[in-house]
């Protein structure tokens, strides 16, 4: 079974619940920083707004952090979710802008010290808590080329093209054609299997998953928007050709990763896209 996930309707994402308490924490600098605007306290104003700002920021750089480690786990990745420490990071802008508050935004409550205390106290919260991004537990990041965080996301980019491609077959009524197709997402999701077990070959497979499978997309899409549109007998047959590329492309790239060879997948990814330009389905 392959491990990249398949969303749909009944098998959607959980929400990321986690990291939220954060905006709701910040939300009380927004009204306090008016109040002092209107009581014309300036510096406190500009010390609650920019500790508002950082506390979002804060908020959104740890749950995406969050989110990066669960998408690891969920793909069995082991290398560090990023080269960017989210977590780290928004725990450092949230400390800072408490720091501004308690030593600007409320004068006279909190000297300069206190105020460093504050700051040390929220940054080990947000560590005991929240915890900051692990370390690298597999190759160095440098060494193949990717962050878990762009693998990621190229593979729920690839996913979501297929996922469009088979929204676009139910639309079609030709069985050979569904066929076809059904057997190119299968076929196209084992190379995205493939992918994510050794991501090595993400980053020598990239143009493939961006450039073929949005060429698969665009053609399939066109060919379902317009072929119940009364006699498309030259229609079908443009499709039927296209389709012929689009397998021998993808058992192509199957075997080129299996040989850790994609030095002239380039050229037939190029004659894919000037034969859907040529027979015009898309």
């Amino acid at each position: 079974m392959a491990a990249v996930t398949r969303i749909d309707s009944e098998s959607r994402p959980a929400v990321l619940w986690r990291g939220f308490l954060l905006y709701l924490l910040a939300f009380p600098l927004l009204p306090a920083t008016f109040l002092a605007l209107m009581d014309g306290r300036t510096v406190e104003a500009m010390a609650r707004g920019a500790g508002f700002i950082l506390c979002m920021a804060a908020a959104t750089l740890i749950r995406k952090g969050i989110r990066l480690d669960n998408e690891a786990r969920k793909r069995r990745l082991r290398r560090r979710a990023s080269t960017v420490r989210y977590r780290l990071v928004g725990a450092v802008l949230v400390a800072a802008g408490i720091f501004l508050v308690a030593w600007l935004g409320l004068p006279n409550q909190y000297d300069l010290f206190d105020s460093v205390l504050w700051a040390i106290a929220v940054l080990v919260g947000c560590y005991l808590y929240y915890d900051f991004d692990s370390d690298s537990k597999g190759p160095d990041i440098a060494a193949i080329g990717i962050t878990t965080e762009e693998l990621v996301e190229l593979l729920d980019e690839a996913e979501g093209k297929l996922l469009a491609i088979e929204n676009s077959s139910r639309r079609i009524h030709n069985i050979e054609f569904k066929d076809r197709l059904r057997r190119i997402v299968k076929e196209a999701r084992d190379i995205l299997d493939t992918i994510e077990r050794d991501p090595v070959d993400a980053r020598r497979a990239r143009k493939f998953l961006k450039v073929y499978l949005d060429g698969a997309q665009q053609v399939t899409e066109g060919y379902a928007r317009t072929h119940t549109e009364g006699e498309q007998h030259a229609l079908e047959d443009n499709f039927r050709r296209v389709l012929t590329t689009i397998e021998t492309v993808i058992t192509e790239q199957q075997m080129k990763l299996a040989e850790n060879n994609l030095s002239d997948l380039d050229v037939t990814i190029e004659v894919l896209q000037m034969q859907m330009e040529k027979e015009g389905v898309t």
